[in-house]
């Protein structure tokens, strides 16, 4: 029993906040992301010889087919077999779909029984996103995760990413799963919610910042310039408004290089 059943508490990562410009507007956010799992050993499938499983699995694989388009319903309907058959606790529904999709599927026969007798199982994670794209990339920076030789995730943060990252990166939740030969699956009602990070506000202006990557870069290709930096300053206030730094790259000048 030791060897094929054990518990381990594992970390709920926290939603990043969100860099704003000074009037608003987002310059670098998280977009939530949802992995889908089921539990095909869930009491509410295994009652009654199945009852709820049998019902319900037909139309459950129609809504996945004609939903998402990847397979048939008869291919959804097979894999679904097997899985139930097996008794796989982690079965992988859906990985990173966006929370429309999430919606969507919340509404699908069998999903919108519920947890306890549709044995689903969701995942909450989170994709970072530059809204406008490389203007003032440098200075928000980013924030992303990565494998290293040893195998461990870590994290790469530059700019405002890490110069703020406590602030941003809040604090994770822990949940407590069970692990069997079917895979890994939460133990409901015992979970320590994560704590979001925070929000951040910086003193610059999108509008003058377009501005002045276009000036600087129109001006770098006129001379034919290596490099250069523009920093447009509110005098008022010290407020930086803007902040540029353009390089070459072999035919032409690039965001993103200093």
């Amino acid at each position: 029993m030791g060897d094929s059943m054990h518990q381990k508490i594992v970390e709920i990562n926290a939603d990043r906040g969100t860099i704003f410009s000074e009037d608003g507007q987002m310059l670098s956010t998280s977009l939530p992301q949802f992995d889908i799992y089921m539990d095909f050993k869930a009491d509410g499938l295994r009652d009654k010889g199945g009852k709820v499983y049998n019902t319900y699995i037909d139309s459950f694989a129609t809504a996945m087919a004609d939903y998402f388009k990847d397979k048939t319903a008869k291919a959804y309907r097979t894999e679904f077999d097997k899985a139930y058959a097996k008794g796989n606790r982690y079965y992988s529904l859906k990985k990173k779909i966006s929370f429309e999709d999430y919606k969507a599927l919340r509404e699908f026969p069998l999903i919108k029984l519920g947890k306890n007798k549709s044995g689903i199982i969701v995942e909450q994670t989170s994709k970072r996103i530059a809204p406008f794209g490389l203007l003032a990339n440098r200075t928000i920076g980013l924030s992303r995760e990565y494998v290293n030789s040893d195998g461990k995730v870590k994290k790469m943060n530059v700019g405002l990413e890490m110069s703020y990252d406590s602030l941003l990166n809040g604090r994770s939740g822990q949940r407590l799963v069970r692990y069997a030969s079917g895979g890994a699956v939460p133990v409901q009602g015992f979970e320590v919610e994560p704590e979001d990070g925070k929000d951040i506000y910086t003193t610059l202006d999108i509008n003058m910042q377009d501005v002045a990557e276009t000036a600087l870069l129109r001006m770098l290709q006129s001379i034919h310039a290596e490099y250069g930096t523009a920093i447009v300053m509110e005098t008022k206030t010290g407020k930086i408004k803007a902040i540029a730094n353009l390089g070459r790259n072999g035919n032409d000048t690039t965001l993103g290089k200093r």
